[in-house]
């Protein structure tokens, strides 16, 4: 990434959080923490100490590198939970234990939540519209539904694109959403090294099922690649790694029409966790 873009993006998250200081919404220990985590955060992360947090955050948690590396830094600042929003339409049997794997690899607890997204396939193969949006939506209603009722302070998520004041801002009700990747600027390749420290290593192919559903459609395929080229054109994922999602988003014709069924659905290739 651009060094002159890095800093500026750096800058406007710390002005973000300064809002929230200013609007007196963030305590003065998780303040301090997260200042110190984007100012520190390029030099030495590993070996930085935090003082205790009583805030407790919860992770969105797919179980890709962006959520493990979210995941990751949220440990040494919040007293942190995972949940992972479950449908047989996204994840079957293999990935779900992958993902089972990955959070006690983490050691942080963690649960499944179910969610109907029967609509969302099924207006999907009718081409009323591309999934994402609509399924990124309900995901995070999940989450904050879930966070309310427990109590939660944080919300964390894996956005690599939601910087300035989007990295960090007050929801309502007391809880903070806080985009770590964004945040601290990270690129894919960053997050992908700093697990590699931790001896996590993620191979995924681009997409979840109900992706690959949608870009049967060629219509479809168009807004897949215009989300893969917003993340090039931020610098947040390289030419080349952005070449090789837009391919997997055109050329995969993986059966798995039938998502409800495992032995259907299950591909090795989609994701891979190694430790």
């Amino acid at each position: 990434m651009d060094v002159e873009l890095k800093e500026r993006a750096l800058k406007s998250s710390k002005d973000a959080l300064n809002l929230l200081k200013t609007k007196k919404l963030i305590s003065k220990t998780d303040y301090d923490n997260l200042n110190n985590l984007n100012k520190d955060f390029w030099n030495n992360f590993l070996n930085i100490t935090y003082e205790k947090s009583n805030s407790k955050a919860l992770v969105a948690f797919s179980g890709g590198v962006d959520s493990t590396v979210s995941a990751l830094i949220a440990k040494k600042l919040f007293k942190t939970e995972l949940i992972t929003v479950n449908s047989p339409i996204i994840l079957n049997a293999q990935q779900k234990q992958e993902i089972s794997d990955l959070a006690n690899k983490l050691q942080l607890p963690h649960n499944f939540l179910d969610v109907d997204l029967s609509e969302i396939k099924e207006n999907t193969l009718k081409k009323k519209y591309h999934p994402c949006g609509k399924c990124h939506s309900l995901i995070e209603n999940v989450a904050l539904n879930y966070a309310l009722k427990n109590g939660y302070d944080y919300i964390i998520y894996g956005d690599m694109l939601s910087t300035g004041p989007l990295s960090i801002h007050y929801l309502n009700e007391g809880i903070i959403r806080l985009n770590i990747p964004s945040f601290l600027v990270l690129t894919k390749n960053d997050s992908k090294k700093l697990l590699k420290s931790e001896n996590i290593c993620i191979i995924q192919s681009y997409g979840c099922n109900l992706l690959k559903i949608a870009n049967k459609n060629k219509n479809m395929q168009k807004f897949t690649i215009q989300r893969i080229l917003r993340e090039v054109r931020a610098q947040v994922i390289t030419k080349e790694e952005g070449l090789k999602n837009i391919k997997d988003a055109i050329l995969n014709d993986t059966n798995i029409e039938n998502t409800n069924n495992t032995k259907n659905n299950t591909n090795s290739k989609n994701s891979k966790t190694i430790f």
